[in-house]
């Protein structure tokens, strides 16, 4: 073989090693990317936000709310009213003569307001609707007005005019006027009257028209007078002797994230404030009161013999027009602990509602202000409850929830195909082991999948009091199957869910506001670069 052919043999077999065996290629790296960050300290831990830090870092639960608000309806409502005003005369043939009056005076709108005697009223919102039924021959002007309904000083008064018409082809008119802002005095033309609305009505024949012929008895005023939708925002009087009656549920935030298991508590305190914005006596009676967790079913009932079904009695509201803010509310307190009560057996309970039933009886001494009660349609009774509890319990295989985000970034370049493993790394400054689900969730917040973590996050070291000195880092792998790899890209929060112990239970372990804990989760796998 020559040289020459040698050279091309080898030329050809090393074209032949260089050849393309797949057009698209891909290389396999493994990457460690952080998918959830979170940090749960004692606040999330006991689901409430409401936590006081004390001195030294001990902390205290008050938890603060409105429980129970009574509304205006369960005192008084206004119904609507219509009231007819006719003037009929003469009693013989007559001539009316232009710019003729013919008025109705001192006409009264008696409201039915059932035992309610109103003095005053100060409208919030409403209307009066005047329609009007003209049938003389002649153009007739209205002056309506209402003189004891003044706002800025000016009394209440409208004008308008109605065409003129016949027996058989009479005219009509209809005004809705807002009497929003009217301060009324109720008390009728002679001031010894109540829930009395006095109103004048003139009617004048066109000054500019002709005389016309009316006939004995001929309808000369056809008046209706309605009050719609009265909503007063004070009122002054004697508001009765109303009893009003409620039973119902307040949703608390103490178990927000408590799903289960024991705690024991230190103490509980609960305070109790019934306020009165209302200028009348009133006696509460409370015939239970109970704690619901509807997690386990479980129902305490609270036991105080000063408090359940017992009458309180509340003082009055008053008036001071010597100050800014003239109202002045009446307080009842009531206060109870571990020595005049079971509360602390209903917090034990970890409830997510308070059940209660509850009656309040107006005026239980009947009209005793001479007729001076008042109320202010936003100001009625509330009742303000604060629960104090210090952080210092024990548990019993707690479990506790919370929800943080989760993502994937550059989710388009995590191949859904293979396993990975993700490595929980926990920081934990609490002086207990926990054990830990992770939940995956959809946008709906709706559980599709669940990851067993096979391992415990362990407790912090802490010395002979149960006060942690340090942290303890726990790294835990969990494998991941190729569906549930699949299913992580379409998870958008990662629900924990944390059981625990405290040592030695029942031993009381005091909270302090440095303790976290504190999770990562990395992925380390394959990903696949195209």
């Amino acid at each position: 073989m020559s040289r020459r052919l040698i050279y091309v043999v080898i030329l050809l077999f090393t074209l032949s090693m260089c050849k393309k065996e797949n057009p698209h290629p891909q290389w396999d790296i493994e990457v460690i990317g952080p998918l959830l960050h979170a940090t749960l300290g004692i606040g999330q831990l006991v689901g409430d936000s409401s936590i006081e830090t004390l001195a030294g870092g001990t902390q205290v639960l008050n938890y603060d709310t409105v429980f129970s608000n009574f509304n205006i309806d369960s005192l008084y409502q206004v119904a609507d009213t219509t009231i007819p005003t006719v003037v009929i005369f003469p009693q013989f043939p007559s001539i009316i003569h232009r710019n003729t009056p013919f008025s109705s005076n001192n006409n009264n709108i008696k409201l039915g307001i059932g035992s309610v005697q109103l003095k005053q009223s100060i409208i919030f919102s409403g209307k009066i609707r005047l329609e009007i039924k003209n049938t003389l021959h002649s153009k007739i002007n209205y002056i309506y007005s209402i003189p004891k309904a003044k706002k800025n000083g000016q009394p209440f008064s409208v004008n308008f005019s109605i065409d003129s018409a016949s027996n058989t082809n009479p005219k009509f008119y209809t005004g809705d006027y807002d009497f929003s802002g009217y301060d009324i005095d109720m008390t009728g033309i002679a001031g010894t009257s109540y829930n009395t609305i006095t109103y004048n009505v003139e009617a004048r024949s066109d000054p500019n028209g002709y005389d016309f012929n009316v006939n004995a008895f001929d309808t000369m005023v056809n008046l209706k007078t309605t009050l719609i939708g009265i909503e007063p925002f004070f009122v002054k009087g004697y508001l009765g002797q109303a009893e009003t009656h409620e039973i119902n549920n307040n949703n608390i935030g103490i178990n927000g994230f408590i799903k289960s298991g024991i705690i024991k508590l230190d103490s509980v305190k609960l305070n109790l404030d019934i306020i009165n914005y209302i200028g009348a006596d009133e006696q509460v009676y409370l015939n239970y009161f109970s704690s619901h967790n509807t997690h386990t079913g479980t129902t305490v009932d609270l036991f105080a013999p000063s408090f359940v079904k017992n009458y309180l009695n509340i003082n009055r509201a008053y008036i001071n027009l010597m100050l800014a803010d003239s109202l002045i509310p009446t307080h009842h307190s009531v206060q109870l602990d571990k020595n005049n009560s079971n509360i602390k057996d209903l917090i034990e309970n970890i409830p997510d509602k308070f059940i209660y039933d509850v009656k309040l009886l107006l005026n239980p001494l009947n009209n005793i202000s001479g007729g001076n009660d008042f109320v202010f349609r936003d100001k009625l009774i509330n009742t303000h409850l604060q629960i104090i509890m210090p952080l210092r319990f024990a548990t019993n295989q707690l479990v506790l929830a919370d929800t943080v985000p989760f993502t994937i970034s550059n989710a388009t370049n995590f191949d859904p195909i293979g396993p990975t493993n993700l490595t929980l790394i926990a920081d934990n400054g609490f002086p207990f082991n926990f054990n830990v689900q992770l939940l995956l969730l959809d946008s709906t917040k709706s559980i599709i999948d669940s990851m067993f973590v096979p391992d415990m996050i362990k407790a912090a070291p802490y010395d002979v009091n149960y006060r942690a000195t340090g942290t303890q880092r726990t790294e835990i792998k969990i494998p991941v199957d190729a569906n549930r790899k699949q299913r992580l890209l379409s998870v958008q929060r990662i629900g924990i869910r944390l059981q625990f112990n405290t040592p030695d239970f029942p031993q009381l372990i005091q909270m302090y506001s440095d303790y976290r804990v504190e999770f990562k989760l990395v992925a380390d796998g394959i990903y696949s670069l195209r």
